[in-house]
């Protein structure tokens, strides 16, 4: 072999060795980063590792594990293994699936999320003054990155013991599901109405953040007299006693 040959093959399996051995710490003091996004110790290489928790204003998530396909990367797609939290523990945020990133954009593959409502529905610009409880759970079959936001996807969610805050006392609203959708580009949601408060909504997140939301309530007759008294103050029923709601 020529000492030319042996000079590139040396240089490359340094290079290699770098990305491999050098620890993610360093790598992620490269990457950009937003303002709101803290992170506590990591651990590992960039093809392995662990960070102890990452937050995002008042949302984190605990012991955020990553593996790299060195495979895909022969493709020119980057896939990584993402599992945070514990199954197991039932109150605490939980995340598993797989992220792929190339030339088409952004997907994700079978990723299973869980995150308590209370601390996510102060983020939220709900019309009502109310408090929230419960476990929002998202089971993403296929997600594709798109304009504004996705290309495609499909998946479910529910809110699993749902429970609702006015001044009055909490209000048991035990398990709403919806399925997930793209739909010219908007992350769009859709509950069936099989829940005690009637719930048959569409939720579309639009282009530059806007969130909006356009359907129906219909309490059942064993919600508490406070719940329908409330109803005075979302507007008129129609002729079938459901009630408009769009913000």
């Amino acid at each position: 072999m020529s000492t030319k040959k042996l000079v590139v093959l040396g240089v490359v399996s340094y290079l290699l060795c770098l990305l491999v051995l050098t620890p993610a710490s360093w790598w992620l003091k490269l990457a950009p980063m937003p303002a709101d996004v803290r992170l506590g110790q990591v651990q590992g290489t960039l093809w392995q590792g662990r960070i102890q928790v990452l937050s995002y204003q008042q949302l984190e998530l605990h012991q955020l594990q990553w593996q790299l396909s060195p495979w895909r990367l022969l493709a020119g797609q980057l896939a990584v293994q993402l599992q945070a939290g514990d199954l197991a523990e039932q109150e605490r945020a939980y995340l598993k699936g797989q992220l792929r990133y190339g030339f088409s954009g952004l997907q994700l593959q079978d990723t299973l999320v869980r995150y308590p409502v209370r601390d996510i529905a102060p983020m939220l610009r709900l019309p009502l003054p109310v408090g929230a409880d419960g476990m929002l759970m998202l089971d993403i079959d296929h997600y594709q990155q798109g304009a504004p936001w996705c290309k495609t996807l499909n998946g479910q969610a529910s809110w699993q013991q749902a429970r609702l805050q006015p001044p009055t006392g909490w209000i048991d609203l035990q398990h709403i599901f919806a399925s997930l959708a793209c739909d010219n580009g908007e992350l769009v949601l859709i509950t069936d109405g099989q829940n005690p408060l009637g719930l048959d909504v569409t939720a579309r997140l639009q282009a530059a953040g806007r969130f909006a939301v356009d359907g129906t309530l219909k309490p059942d007759a064993s919600m508490p007299e406070e719940v329908h008294q409330a109803m005075q103050f979302v507007g008129s029923p129609d002729a079938e006693g459901r009630f408009r709601i769009r913000f």
